[in-house]
């Protein structure tokens, strides 16, 4: 019975029911904040931390395929991160490169291809072709109790200029609210000129900010100051103490990366509430098998 009301809960909370916070401005109905707080609450309700299937578990299947995002969500896995970039003619595709190359079967800058150059492209692994940004979103189109983390590759220097960064926001925006349940995705990023220019078009978005080193008391107050509900630090260097400060200031900790159960075990005991593994399905298979002893 216990079991079944955390689940319950924490439907709710990812869904934006911010039935556990009594903060006044999670009154209003869209607000950043109730996003924020719908993550804390299913912080509080969870046994353990989520595991978020890298582009799509690029180490089990391909690299940003909507097949392996599918998959995943077929088999249980309920936090997905995955990357967009803007094409030559402003379309949005999903990759993580710059460059097509390495993970498909042609070559050049995304930046100096058309929307219908690259969507046709096919993966090297897989064979899938390279999924626009409304595929992906399709994926998970009427899902609730799953997290989607959209990172922003984009930034004023790729795009050159603030209009085209101003587009990129809007575009990707828009595609995800009018697709996916409020509460089941955040808008994360390296870049803070692109992270400010989110929250400016949209002061209600749940951002993030992404880290490319262990967790710092000056990056956790970074991610605050940029109106962020989450941030994401390496595992590698992180402290306990980190993790709790950034707890103090309302935020949702995302480590990567956790390639194996021993990164897990370490992620979990430094308190951390989502996982960023190339091989989510290999650590869900662990965790249930843990489970069962």
């Amino acid at each position: 019975m216990k079991k079944m009301m955390m689940v319950a809960g924490l439907a709710l909370a990812m869904a934006g029911c911010c039935t556990a916070c009594k903060e006044q401005a999670c009154e209003k109905p869209a607000c950043a904040k109730k996003a924020c707080c719908a993550e804390k609450s299913w912080r509080e309700l969870a046994e353990k931390p989520m595991i978020v299937s890298h582009r799509g578990s690029r180490g089990e299947y391909d690299d940003n395929a909507a097949g392996g995002f599918a998959k995943c969500l077929k088999a249980g896995v309920r936090g997905f991160e995955t990357d967009v970039r803007m094409t030559k003619d402003d379309g949005l595709i999903i990759m993580h490169d710059a460059n097509v190359s390495r993970t498909t079967t042609g070559t050049g800058d995304v930046h100096a291809m058309t929307f219908a150059e690259v969507t046709a492209l096919k993966l090297k692994r897989s064979g899938e072709n390279v999924p626009s940004l409304q595929q992906l979103a399709d994926v998970f189109k009427g899902a609730t109790g799953i997290r989607v983390e959209w990172e922003m590759k984009e930034n004023l220097k790729s795009l050159g200029s603030q209009a085209r960064l101003d587009d990129y926001c809007r575009k990707l925006h828009d595609a995800v609210v009018k697709t996916m349940v409020p509460g089941n995705y955040v808008f994360i990023s390296f870049y803070e000129d692109t992270l400010a220019t989110m929250h400016r078009l949209y002061p209600d978005a749940p951002l993030g900010l992404n880290v490319g080193k262990f967790a710092t008391k000056e990056a956790i107050d970074k991610a605050v100051e940029l109106g962020c509900c989450g941030v994401a630090p390496l595992l590698k260097g992180t402290t306990k103490e980190m993790v709790d400060y950034a707890h103090s200031k309302g935020l949702v900790v995302s480590l990567w990366m956790i390639q194996n159960e021993q990164d897990y075990a370490l992620s979990r005991s430094l308190g951390a509430d989502t996982n960023t593994s190339d091989y989510p399905l290999a650590l869900l298979k662990a965790e249930r098998a843990a489970a069962k002893k």
